[in-house]
């Protein structure tokens, strides 16, 4: 009797499986190494944001706080020429960053330079004021900063 050879057995060899492994692996770990880092850049993409949105209402406040007319004496507190701060380095207490499903916080200081340039031409002197708002925080052991500026002349 003659045996029959139809069925073949169909497999890898252990060197086909080894290297298909090794590939996946690799790829693997190559996806897994970029959603790390594009999850880091989100989480700081977050914190610039929120810093942003700090230093901007404080820009924001020192443009609608009224009246503003330093030729009567009528400044703001936060126009007062010079520096202010909210909160140090090392006792940060401006929230930049709150996590909703966690409620962890990360927060910063402020600082905000206030700088009279008025200038005069002819006997007529424009009022101007130059604030510069700047929010720091730490994240991860490294320092980031988030700095606006604005002008704001007299209101009459």
């Amino acid at each position: 009797m003659k045996s029959s050879r139809r069925f073949h057995a169909a497999a890898f060899t252990i060197v086909e499986v080894t290297v298909a492994i090794g590939l996946f692996g690799i790829t693997a770990a190559a996806a897994i190494g970029a959603m790390i880092r594009m999850n880091t850049n989100a989480a700081l993409c977050r914190l610039q944001t929120g810093a942003s949105t700090v230093a901007q209402n404080q820009i924001d406040l020192i443009l609608s706080d009224a009246p503003f007319n330093p030729q009567y004496s009528q400044v703001p507190p936060e126009l007062t020429p010079g520096t202010t701060s909210t909160g140090t380095s090392s006792a940060p207490t401006v929230a930049v960053y709150t996590d909703p499903s966690s409620g962890a916080k990360v927060l910063g200081w402020m600082t905000t330079v206030v700088t009279d340039t008025s200038s005069a031409l002819n006997g007529n002197t424009l009022y101007v004021y130059r604030a510069t708002v700047t929010v720091s925080y730490f994240y991860k052991g490294r320092q980031y900063n988030v700095s606006m500026c604005t002008m704001r002349c007299a209101d009459t």
